[in-house]
């Protein structure tokens, strides 16, 4: 877990993975082929495990909307992972049905967002964050969530534009501002960056990242 989540070794790892039977190794080898974005490699091994929820995910991440659609369609089993799929087809094929729910929205909107954009399906991303009121409608934090994984891009007008929607709605949520400042830091408008970051240090109590960054432009200022 080290070598994957810390050090990120995952060439060491392949080589002590390579041609295990177990489960638990079969899947860390798929998530190591998942962060290559070797896709197709990461769904033969979800396939071998029957992990049809994984392998839909994988086939959807490179870039085979259909069959990926087919796959989850043919998963009978209800759970939260599997109706999120469901329903995130629905949004990249622009024809929605059902909208996912709070805890579905907050655990994997954000993640599969970011999956896409790192894969470079743009146009599925921008099909879905087209649907940012729909998520909205069952959690108020979906324009944040988007916001966020846009600002990890460094895509930052994008970012703005759902985290002024996130500032209307979560006012005193701390990070909101946080990420704001970082956006106005990209357009070059410092006065703009320290309003957001005192907006965000008196409704976070002393939010730290805010303070860090806030303390950083104030001594640039003065230099």
């Amino acid at each position: 877990m080290r070598e994957f989540y810390i050090n990120k070794n995952f060439k060491y790892l392949k080589e002590c993975l390579y041609g295990t039977n177990e489960t638990e190794e079969k899947e860390y080898l798929a998530k190591i082929y998942i962060e290559e974005k070797d896709y197709l490699k990461a769904a033969s091994i979800y396939s071998q495990l029957n992990f049809r929820y994984e392998l839909g995910r994988c086939t959807l991440l490179s870039g085979n909307l259909k069959e990926a659609k087919k796959i989850w369609l043919s998963i009978k089993e209800d759970n939260p992972a599997t109706l999120w799929g469901k329903s995130l087809i629905e949004f990249i094929d622009l024809y929605v049905t059902r909208i996912p729910t709070f805890f579905q929205i907050r655990a994997f909107l954000e993640v599969d967002l970011d999956a896409m954009l790192n894969a470079n399906l743009i146009t599925y991303c921008e099909n879905i964050v087209n649907g940012a009121h729909l998520f909205a409608q069952n959690n108020q934090e979906s324009y944040k969530f988007i916001g966020r994984v846009f600002v990890n891009n460094e895509y930052f007008d994008l970012a703005e534009l759902f985290l002024q929607k996130a500032k209307d709605i979560c006012y005193v949520d701390p990070e909101v501002h946080f990420m704001l400042a970082k956006c106005h830091m990209h357009n070059g408008d410092k006065e703009r960056a320290i309003s957001s970051l005192k907006t965000s240090l008196e409704k976070g109590y002393g939010y730290y990242p805010a303070k860090k960054m806030l303390k950083k432009l104030m001594e640039d200022k003065h230099v």
